[in-house]
Parts: structure tokens; C-alpha cells; sequence
């Protein structure tokens, strides 16, 4: 399909949480009414904004005959995590769902990338909402914490171990609010984080939720796994072993596509767009 002719139309929305936070998400819609969409959660602080460009996907759904919704999470922004608690991205994601359903969408592919996986399986696994009829992990994790298990190296292994018991001291002494630094959790980007956030996201699975295989064989709906074969980040074990978490899965798919972690623009954006756009009309056919 040639779609360099094919320019995605997007709204910018603005609606609030059912606990006061106002949030905002783009939504394409295409030419004709639709009930079917994919809604694309974000990867590691929940935001939008960044080097992912989302057009090429948005112009193959839209073609399909399906919306796209990418929202923001409240955590959107460099420093949005200070403070964060993961549970609160199922008061997120429920708020884009009735958001995309008040504009009559209501057949919809819940999506995740990187950190977003872990969103929407938990959110899909507290609520199994009745319009979320297929899930998608792209370029996700199995965990912050067993991601790096692959990625470090013996010794920042230790370090990062020696920081987590940091922490939990911390939280014990009652001071989960003091915020530290970890140096380089990706090649030149440090964490700032709140002690308690570091043990709630980065933590083991024994004491955080943020994890797709924790839960992987409580989804019970249509499930893809996209991974970049060149992915540097969530290396390609992690989707090797979210796809074998999906055990309960009625049908469960295992995409390589030719790319990295972020859907950056121009070949990668495109193979990513086409991966996912093609694996949602397979599974859930526009209406």
C-alpha cells in the first residue's frame, strides 16, 4: 500500500481522570465513522511527545477504517515520574477508554509500547473492559527490573541491586519521599526518582506490578507481541518471553519487525506502522 499520499487528520483532546487530572491525547480519525481503534499507550514517563512519530500507523488504520488514540499518562513530561505510583495509569488508561468511547468507539485494540506494556496489561486485568477486544505489546518488557537483568552487565547488575536496598531502607526509616539519583539506567540517562517510585517501578516482581509476564496468563484476548529485532533497550528476549507469558491467550502472535526501540521516522516508523495495522485487521476487523 502506497500511503505517501495519505495524510492522518488528528484532534488534540483534553479530558480529566476520575480523580481531578487533566490529561490529553491525540486522536485520528478516518474520513468515514468508525467503532474500531487502536488506542497506543506510551512507553516510560506516559508521554506523546518525544522522537516516536506515529503518523505512518495512524495513516495505515485510518486506511483500514480505524482510528488511532495515543494518549498522554499523568506521568507525561522529563521529570513526571519523581513521585509516580504505577496503579495510577489504570485511572489513565480508563479515562482515554471512556474518552474514545464517548466519541463512539467502542472495538478496541489496547496497545502498549516499552513501559506501556506493563500499563496495559495491568489496566486490561483490573477492569477487563468490555470495548478492549485485543491487546498489543510493542516493543515492551517483561519488567524495569528484568529488562535490565538482560542489559546490565554483572556489575551494574550489583550496583543497581545495592541501589534498590537503598531504597527499601529508606522507605523503612519513613523517608520513601527522598529522592536519589541513578546514574545511566540507559547509555547517558540517569533516573530521578523518589525512593518508594524506584521500589514501585524498578522493583522486583515480589514488590512491583509493573511487569507483562507477572500477569501474562491472565490475558484471556487476542494478544501481539511487535519487537524490533535491533532493539537495544528492551532487547529481544523480552518479547520472547512476554510471548510465552500469553499462555491463556485465545491466539497470541510473535512480530519481528526490521527497527529499533521508537518509532523513528521514515523506514522504521513505517515497518512498525505496517506490523501493527496488519495484525489488527487480521484480529479485529474494522467496523
Amino acid at each position: 500500500m502506497d500511503m505517501t499520499d495519505l495524510t492522518p487528520r488528528a484532534e488534540f483532546l483534553l479530558y480529566d481522570t476520575e480523580d481531578k487530572v487533566t490529561l490529553n491525547a491525540l486522536l485520528f480519525l478516518p474520513p468515514a465513522p468508525t467503532r474500531s481503534a487502536v488506542v497506543y499507550v506510551p512507553g516510560m514517563t506516559g508521554g506523546f511527545i518525544g522522537i516516536n512519530d506515529y503518523s505512518p500507523l495512524a495513516a495505515r488504520l485510518n486506511a483500514a477504517g480505524y482510528a488511532l488514540m495515543v494518549p498522554n499518562m499523568r506521568t507525561a513530561g522529563l521529570h513526571g515520574m519523581l513521585y509516580a505510583r504505577f496503579a495510577d495509569y489504570v485511572t489513565d488508561i480508563a479515562a482515554a477508554m471512556a474518552t474514545a468511547r464517548g466519541r463512539g468507539l467502542d472495538r478496541i485494540a489496547l496497545f502498549g509500547t516499552s513501559l506501556g506494556g506493563p500499563r496495559v496489561i495491568n489496566y486490561w486485568r483490573k477492569t477487563h473492559a468490555p470495548a478492549v477486544q485485543a491487546l498489543g505489546l510493542v516493543a515492551s518488557i517483561k519488567s524495569p527490573y528484568l529488562e535490565a537483568q538482560i542489559r546490565f552487565d554483572a556489575n551494574k547488575k550489583a550496583e543497581f541491586d545495592a541501589h534498590l536496598a537503598k531504597c527499601r531502607e529508606l522507605i523503612k526509616a519513613g523517608r520513601g519521599s527522598d529522592i536519589l539519583i541513578y546514574k545511566d539506567w540507559f547509555p547517558a540517562r540517569d533516573l530521578v526518582l523518589a525512593a518508594d517510585v524506584y521500589v514501585d517501578f524498578f522493583g522486583t516482581l515480589a514488590e512491583s506490578d509493573a511487569s507483562t509476564i507477572k500477569f501474562g496468563a491472565e490475558v484471556t484476548l487476542p494478544a501481539a507481541v511487535i519487537h524490533g529485532s535491533q532493539d537495544d533497550l528492551a532487547l529481544p528476549p523480552n518479547a520472547e518471553a512476554i510471548y510465552e507469558s500469553l499462555t491463556c491467550a485465545p491466539k497470541r502472535d510473535l512480530v519481528w519487525v526490521e527497527g529499533g526501540h521508537f518509532l523513528t521516522p521514515g523506514p522504521v516508523a513505517e515497518a512498525f506502522g505496517k506490523a501493527v495495522a496488519d495484525w489488527v485487521a487480521k484480529n479485529l476487523p474494522a467496523r
